[in-house]
């Protein structure tokens, strides 16, 4: 007597009955919603997601695709304001709310004592009296060559070499640079402004 014969199709729809019928994955569903958010634990919850999907037979393996295909795609929005300056906080402040004293960074001349920012790059600061409390004191500017703007990355890792060998030496000190944004740059800012950080308040200028 022969063996019965298996019809695959027939197989392939006890198959798809059968995994109609296993839950959804709730991770597979936060991925998918986090995701579409722009939420930064898209991916962690992805791999939990896909974890209990493949020893717990679950479903979900799509939604969990579309969740990374939306957290990438808002992934590669904010690089792109960051690398052009444009991210909102980035943004320079309405010029009716800034404090009496703000410059940009990059309009500091040699002498200026000001407010340091809490890292290099650029930005508003709070320009003051050298006799006042300040933390910072602008000892240099350098000029950085017209045309398309330059890779921002270079002309930090450049420019603050540059600062650092003519800066003076001095006790608890640490070099800085402004440095301009696709935005300063339009506005015609190319140059990069070297200053002092200080590690506490000063009152006097930098011997």
């Amino acid at each position: 007597m022969s063996a019965p014969e298996h019809d695959p199709e027939l197989f392939d729809e006890l198959m798809s009955a059968e995994l109609r019928r296993q839950p959804v994955s709730g991770y597979a569903i936060a991925t998918l919603v986090v995701g579409l958010l722009g939420g930064l634990f898209a991916p962690f919850l992805a791999i939990v997601a896909l974890d209990r999907i493949r020893k717990r037979r679950e479903r979900g393996r799509v939604l969990v695709i579309c969740g990374l295909v939306a957290f990438a795609g808002w992934a590669g929005v904010l690089g792109y304001q960051v690398a052009n300056g444009t991210a909102w906080w980035q943004q320079r402040p309405s010029q009716d709310r800034l404090p009496e004293g703000t410059v940009h960074g990059l309009d500091l001349t040699v002498g200026d004592c000001f407010w340091s920012p809490p890292a290099s790059g650029a930005t508003d600061v709070l320009r003051t009296s050298c006799t006042t409390p300040h933390t910072a004191e602008a000892f240099e500017v350098l000029p950085v060559t017209g045309g398309p703007m330059p890779d921002i990355v270079e002309v930090y890792q450049r420019t603050l070499a540059r600062c650092e060998a003519d800066a003076r030496p001095l006790p608890d000190v640490r070099v800085q640079v402004v440095t301009p944004t696709s935005q300063s740059w339009a506005e015609g800012k190319h140059r990069v402004v070297c200053y002092y950080r200080f590690a506490t308040e000063m009152t006097e200028p930098a011997r």
